[in-house]
This record gives structure tokens, C-alpha cells and sequence, in this order.
């Protein structure tokens, strides 16, 4: 295959030369809508669907409830569609991260169990921003989580948000609508009354098809960079599924079988 034949490929998929039917459709097809900014969030997803505004990508995550704003690809900021929420959060939640932060702000296995916990209890209740979390969170766990040890944006946020990216994946936590230009989080037991996560293993495969789909041919260096994870580790996971190799222009590149 022709880098040429594989744009293409992905502009069909994502919806981009012939219009898709849905939002949650065009979010699927994308393997998740990056929406670290939200505006461009709107936009991507969008560019996608015939007729689309903004006030409707608003009305199928607050309303609807068919699309979920959470943690996704490399801890960054995603909407999914909610349908699929189940295997990205066992899949994201089992993969391994390269990195991490230094002494004094990493929470310990059961500090971060602590703060879940505290998240579940508090957004079973209700949507809360940030700041009234730090409060909660701090109320039940004591002041270390309240310290503000962990770098962001020029200053230091409290140690227990950490553990946010880790809730999200435990399907404690996820995005609520904002409340002016404050962050909100709510609880994806709003979207999903029943989240049963499937077991790690089925759901990484899942997470394969999906970016192989979307992003493929590609080799599992490509999905270590989009991942945020190990080469090795995605290297297994290729080993572990049923693909089809193909030759990119001298390369070697693998796609979902018969795909």
C-alpha cells in the first residue's frame, strides 16, 4: 500500500469525504474525539455528520446521554460514544503508562483507592467542580490529599487529583457540563446505569480493533505513541490478535483480519 491509498483509507472511515449518520457514530469511527479543547471537540465531531452544530454535540452528552466526555488515549480528554464506554475504560485502565510523577506526588495503591472511593460517594450524590471536590475528597481521606504537591499551569494542584484518570477508568468518575469556566464532574452511572467492565484482555483487543480501524495500516510503535505506553507492551497485544500484515511503502504494517 501507498501512504496516498491509506489517507484515503482514513478520510472515508472518519467521515470526512462522505458525511456518517450520528455523532456517536463519527466518534466511534475516530476511535474517540480528542476534546482537551472543547470547541475543537465540537468541530471534529461536527465536520462529520450532516447538519450538525454545536448545540448538538451539547445535547447528545447532557441530554441524550449518547456520547460520554472523559479520560482517553494517553489521559487526555476524549468523547466517546457510551455504548463503547465499558471496553475503553478496561482497556485504558490495564495499560501500562511510561512515566510518572516524583516522590512527594504519586499516590501509593491504596492512597488512590482512598480517593476513588471518596469520588464514588461524592458524585453518586452529584455533579461537583474541582474545587468542591478538594474539599470532599480532603474531608474523607485527611490532608495529604489536600496537599498541593502536583505541577499544573504554573502552580500546584492538591495530590488527590492524581487519581482522577484512575477513577475515570474504574467508571467512578467522568466530565459533567461545566458550570461557567469551572470544571465539573459527574458520575457515568448517569450514562450507563449498569457499567460492567469485560475482562482487561478482551477489552484491549477491543481497543486494538477500534485504533486499527480508525488509524491502520500502523505497526505497534504507532499505537505506543498514541497510547502514551510501552513499545513492548503494544507489540504483545499485536502478537495476541488476529491481523493481516501489509507491506506500506517498504514498511511493514498489520490491519484487522479481512479488514
Amino acid at each position: 500500500m501507498r501512504w496516498s491509498e491509506v489517507n484515503a483509507r482514513r478520510l472515508t472511515r472518519h467521515g470526512l469525504t462522505a458525511p456518517l449518520g450520528s455523532l456517536p457514530e463519527a466518534a466511534a469511527a475516530m476511535a474517540g474525539v480528542h476534546a482537551q479543547v472543547m470547541p475543537a471537540a465540537e468541530i471534529s465531531a461536527a465536520l462529520r455528520v450532516a447538519g450538525t452544530t454545536r448545540a448538538d454535540v451539547a445535547a447528545a452528552l447532557w441530554d441524550e446521554r449518547s456520547l460520554v466526555k472523559t479520560f482517553g488515549p494517553r489521559g487526555t480528554v476524549h468523547l466517546l460514544r457510551t455504548a463503547d464506554l465499558p471496553w475503553w475504560l478496561a482497556a485504558l485502565g490495564s495499560v501500562p503508562r511510561s512515566g510518572g510523577h516524583a516522590e512527594g506526588v504519586r499516590l501509593t495503591a491504596e492512597e488512590t483507592d482512598a480517593v476513588v472511593a471518596a469520588l464514588d460517594l461524592a458524585l453518586r450524590e452529584d455533579d461537583f467542580t474541582t474545587e468542591e471536590l478538594d474539599e470532599r475528597v480532603a474531608d474523607v481521606c485527611g490532608a495529604w490529599a489536600a496537599a498541593e504537591t502536583m505541577p499544573a499551569f504554573g502552580g500546584f494542584w492538591p495530590r488527590w487529583r492524581r487519581a482522577a484518570a484512575v477513577a475515570a477508568a474504574r467508571g467512578v468518575l467522568c466530565f459533567g457540563p461545566n458550570r461557567g469556566r469551572k470544571v465539573a464532574y459527574a458520575s457515568p452511572s448517569w450514562w450507563l446505569e449498569d457499567l460492567a467492565l469485560p475482562p482487561a484482555d478482551e477489552a484491549q483487543l477491543e481497543l486494538l480493533r477500534a485504533y486499527l480501524t480508525a488509524y491502520g495500516p500502523a505497526a505497534p510503535e504507532h499505537l505506543a505513541r498514541w497510547l502514551a505506553t510501552t513499545v513492548p507492551w503494544a507489540r504483545e497485544l499485536f502478537q495476541r490478535a488476529d491481523l493481516d500484515e501489509v507491506e506500506l511503502e517498504r514498511e511493514p504494517a498489520w490491519v484487522w483480519r479481512g479488514d
